[in-house]
């Protein structure tokens, strides 16, 4: 089997309409929704990081908490945090980051009959990213699918958006699109994102019976977790209007920025 290296920097894709018109791509458009699962989780690391960390950063910057009133140790101490000194919140971010990268692409690469060369990725993200696609392999043990499309980008004429889909495959006789994710668990952010991707194949002609959220676990205490929905549900539960907000709060924000020196 032949081993490739991956490209971490690959260019952004830019979706545009048959009239060469740029359009907004799914995940950007998601972005400008409020995801209140993210900023807790980095308070929480942050402030975890910090406190263990202040002794070292008063060393550091000479600072004698003890003659700080509780005001100035506050202020102090939230400024260490920001400045990310002595923080591993950006390392643990961007680690997670890579694992789920690296998982989809072993699964994405495995399909094509390729095998990833990880002589340069750190060796604990690398078991980590194995660890994902272990429990992906065993769920779908024993299930007759046979893949249609992989990482596939559609752009939608009549929403004007676009979007790369991980997979589309017919499972156990069934068309079903699969959305990857690596984390703790499933948000309505998926879901969101599932009902755009999955008006996309509808658009392009595909008949999708069910969508699939997958999270693959990326460290210990993550378990792997699977939400298989009908297809139809997903927009009777009302995600993909949401998703629509946020692609008209995508162009709204842009044609703002255009008046910006005016108002």
């Amino acid at each position: 089997m032949k081993k490739v290296k991956l490209d971490f920097n690959k260019p952004h894709i830019t979706y545009r309409e048959k009239s060469g018109q740029t359009v907004v791509g799914a995940t950007t458009a998601i972005n400008k929704l409020a995801m209140p699962a993210l900023p807790i989780w980095g308070f929480n690391t942050g402030r975890q990081s910090m406190y263990q960390t202040i002794p070292e950063a008063a060393k550091a910057e000479d600072i004698n908490l003890k003659k700080l009133n509780k005001e100035d140790a506050t202020s102090w101490a939230f400024s260490v945090g920001q400045q990310r000194k002595n923080s591993t919140l950006y390392a643990k971010r961007d680690r997670a980051a890579e694992v789920g990268t690296i998982a989809h692409a072993i699964l994405q690469y495995r399909e094509r009959g390729l095998e990833i060369d990880n002589s340069d990725i750190n060796d604990n993200v690398w078991k980590l990213a194995l660890k994902c696609v272990a429990s992906h392999d065993q769920w779908f043990q024993g299930t007759q699918m046979k893949t249609v499309l992989i990482e596939k980008a559609f752009v939608s004429e009549e929403h004007h958006y676009g979007g790369t889909m991980d997979k589309l495959a017919e499972i156990n006789g069934e068309l079903t699109l699969i959305d990857y994710k690596t984390g703790k668990d499933i948000y309505d952010t998926n879901f969101i994102q599932l009902a755009a991707y999955t008006r996309l194949a509808i658009e392009q002609g595909f008949d999708v019976k069910h969508s699939i959220a997958v999270n693959m676990p990326k460290t210990k205490g993550n378990s792997f977790a699977i939400k298989s929905v009908p297809a139809e549900s997903l927009f009777e539960a009302g995600y993909f209007k949401w998703f629509l907000s946020s692609v008209d709060a995508y162009y709204a924000e842009k044609q703002t920025k255009q008046f910006k020196d005016v108002i």
